[in-house]
């Protein structure tokens, strides 16, 4: 079941519909939860602007009042100032005109600011350039050093005024004046602003001082008031649900109160960072309102995650803060998810629904076809179909299923060509290989089988074998008694494989035979060998080949080599070696070539292996070749065997370093040990 293309097809639908839906949710769900929440947050830090333009707003117009009441005080001074300076100077013309000397001139002018009222909290005075006054309109103020005070920079009340003038012209200071003898509870408590003015032909500073408490009362008066407003506006405003608005100060005291029920536990510390909540605020300051400070309500009962937005107000030194639960931002954005969330479960549960009876519609079809797939082998392809009613009938929808279905059918329909045309060929085939067999066994058949093939003759070990390639090889090899006391023995390689070569082998091998009747030098059997074979060659095939005779008296071996491989020569005693000589090309190459008749001679004990080239090129799985040089080695190591544990110990060394590569050539050896022993009587 879990193996059908059904299910795998409704599995398929499943994965895609479930991951579209999740994705689609996923990515959804992140998006509605941010703009839910950015919505929410984005009016938490709505209500904290509008409270902190509100408060901006009644600061400006609390320092706009002030600068007014301030311009018009300085007006005032600065006219009291021109007044009590045009006397001075007045004083002074007489000193120019010689009227009056400088003392008297300066007499003059502190009799008249002695007796200047300006009313109220003004005051005119001259003063030293030490800081020395010498008239004052208040007589208490006279005869005080005003060298003793400061101005709100820190300078001596003398050198600002000294500084001053030579910058302006003119100097205004603000200097405090609390700490004046107040033994009566004068007008000299307070801070003052002054207006300086030069004289120096009387060598006077000229100063109208008017306090200021009263202005900064006023604003302090006006932030109070707007203190009581914003308790009063605070305590009506929520931020989403439960949130609220507060104000802190500098000291971070509470200047507007929070909600009733957050107010106790404002004073605590945020349990997760341990810093006191009203500290922690503060420092969320540094980062604006846009970016959120998370901090906990230890409640009595539980705690409450908040987040809050924090506006600092520096003029009053105020922290604003617009905070709310953290559980009220993310509320909307939940409830939607959860809303989401089932509307997408339903549409999901219908869609499976629809995706099975699909892949069940689809599937149907594909069913026949493995039916009648599954019918295929029981019908006789050896005789024509029948109707394909079936198969007709899905072919007519012309989808992939009936191009599959026509599919089907046309592989019948060739099938049943295809293995009337198999049985034909399997026919023709067995046929071939039963005339191959035929001809291998003919073939054998003209070799030599019998081995040992002389065991009455002590003084000869012999031993031959051919393996071919094919079915019927080209090599070949024979041994035979020429009168009684010389043996001949021939090997020979065709240069081509398959019936022809075994035809051609099997004329060699005749023409051999034919030829040691009529000559008794193995060169002249050579040269008849290859006259008969070069002429009518057609196909110029050609044959290695090696004739030797060996006279069992002697040892001597008289031979003729047309091409085939140097023999090998393994004596009793001594390195092994090979007979290179030669006596011409090979038979059947060229006409009337004149081979040379060689001889060696064997020791007692000596053994002389021929073989075909199959043998040192046979090759193995890395295309590597057996090789002369491990043939001599191997032919070194079995010098003490017989010639038939020889040929097998070849043959032997030969399939293991081939393993599981092909033959590609015949293997033919032929070895020869001779033994000087009198044959028995």
């Amino acid at each position: 079941m879990l193996r059908s293309l059904r299910f795998q097809l409704f599995a398929g639908l499943v994965v895609i519909l479930t991951t579209a839906a999740l994705t689609i949710t996923v990515s959804t769900r992140d998006q509605m939860r941010d703009a839910l929440i950015g919505a929410e947050t984005r009016a938490a830090r709505n209500v904290l602007s509008q409270i902190e333009m509100q408060v901006s707003n009644r600061y400006r117009e609390l320092l706009s009042e002030k600068l007014r009441i301030v311009s018009e005080r300085r007006s005032a001074l600065e006219h009291i100032g021109a007044v009590t300076v045009a006397a001075a100077e007045a004083h002074e013309t007489l000193v120019t005109d010689g009227i009056a000397g400088q003392e008297e001139a300066r007499a003059l002018t502190l009799d008249f600011l002695d007796g200047v009222a300006p009313g109220g909290s003004v005051q005119t005075f001259a003063m030293t350039r030490s800081g020395q006054v010498l008239a004052h309109s208040d007589d208490r103020q006279r005869g005080r050093d005003f060298s003793t005070q400061t101005d709100i920079k820190g300078r001596s009340l003398p050198a600002a005024v000294e500084e001053d003038i030579a910058l302006d012209g003119h100097a205004y200071i603000l200097f405090d004046d609390s700490d004046a003898d107040d033994t009566e509870g004068d007008a000299r408590d307070g801070r003052r602003f002054a207006h300086f003015r030069d004289v120096p032909a009387l060598d006077l500073y000229i100063g109208v001082s008017d306090r200021i408490d009263d202005v900064e009362r006023y604003v302090e008066t006006g932030v109070e008031a707007t203190i009581d407003m914003l308790s009063e506006t605070l305590a009506d405003v929520s931020v989403v649900d439960t949130g609220f608005v507060f104000i802190l100060n500098d000291a971070l005291e509470i200047v507007t109160p929070p909600a009733d029920w957050a107010a106790p536990m404002l004073n605590r510390q945020d349990p997760a960072s341990g810093i006191p909540i009203p500290e922690l605020l503060a420092a969320a300051a540094q980062d604006g309102d846009a970016t959120a400070t998370r901090y906990t309500l230890p409640g009595p009962e539980a705690s409450i995650d908040m987040e809050a937005y924090v506006s600092y107000f520096r003029p009053l030194g105020w922290y604003i803060v617009s905070t709310v639960p953290t559980a009220e931002i993310n509320r909307p954005a939940n409830a939607l998810i959860r809303q989401q969330s089932v509307i997408f479960a339903i549409v999901l549960g219908i869609a499976l629904l629809l995706a099975w009876l699909f892949a069940l519609t689809l599937t149907g079809p594909l069913q026949r076809l493995t039916q009648y797939a599954r019918r295929l082998p029981e019908q006789d392809f050896l005789h024509p179909s029948g109707a394909h009613g079936a198969l007709d009938r899905l072919v007519r929808t012309h989808s992939e299923v009936g191009a599959l279905a026509q599919t089907l059918r046309f592989m019948e329909d060739e099938l049943r060509d295809k293995i009337g045309v198999l049985l034909d060929a399997t026919r023709e085939k067995e046929r071939i290989e039963s005339e191959l067999n035929i001809a291998r066994d003919i073939q054998q058949g003209l070799l030599p089988k019998i081995f040992p093939p002389f065991p009455d003759n002590p003084r000869i070990d012999l031993h031959a074998s051919l393996t071919p390639a094919q079915h019927v090889g080209g090599d070949l090899f024979d041994f035979y008694f020429l009168d009684d006391h010389r043996l001949l023995f021939t090997v020979g390689d065709v240069a081509d494989k398959g019936v022809p070569s075994a035809l051609f082998m099997a004329i060699t091998k005749t023409l051999v035979k034919s030829a040691s009747g009529q000559e008794t030098d193995p060169a002249l059997m050579m040269r008849r060998v290859n006259e008969a074979l070069s002429t009518d060659n057609p196909r110029a095939m050609f044959v290695t080949l090696f004739v030797g005779i060996l006279d069992i008296r002697t040892g001597w071996i008289e031979y003729a080599n047309a091409g085939q491989n140097p023999p090998i020569l393994v004596p009793a005693s001594g390195d092994v070696s090979l007979v290179r000589p030669i006596s011409g090309p090979p038979a059947g190459v060229l006409e009337g070539v004149a081979y040379d008749c060689l001889n060696l001679r064997l020791m007692p004990g000596d053994t002389l292996m021929v073989y075909t080239d199959g043998v040192t090129e046979a090759m193995n799985a890395a295309n590597e070749e057996y090789g002369t040089d491990r043939l001599l080695a191997l032919s070194q190591s079995l010098r003490g065997h017989g010639a038939s544990g020889f040929v097998d110990g070849v043959l032997d060394d030969v399939r293991q370093h081939s393993g599981s590569a092909l033959q590609s050539d015949d293997l033919t050896l032929l070895c020869l040990r001779w033994h000087n022993f009198s044959p028995k009587k």
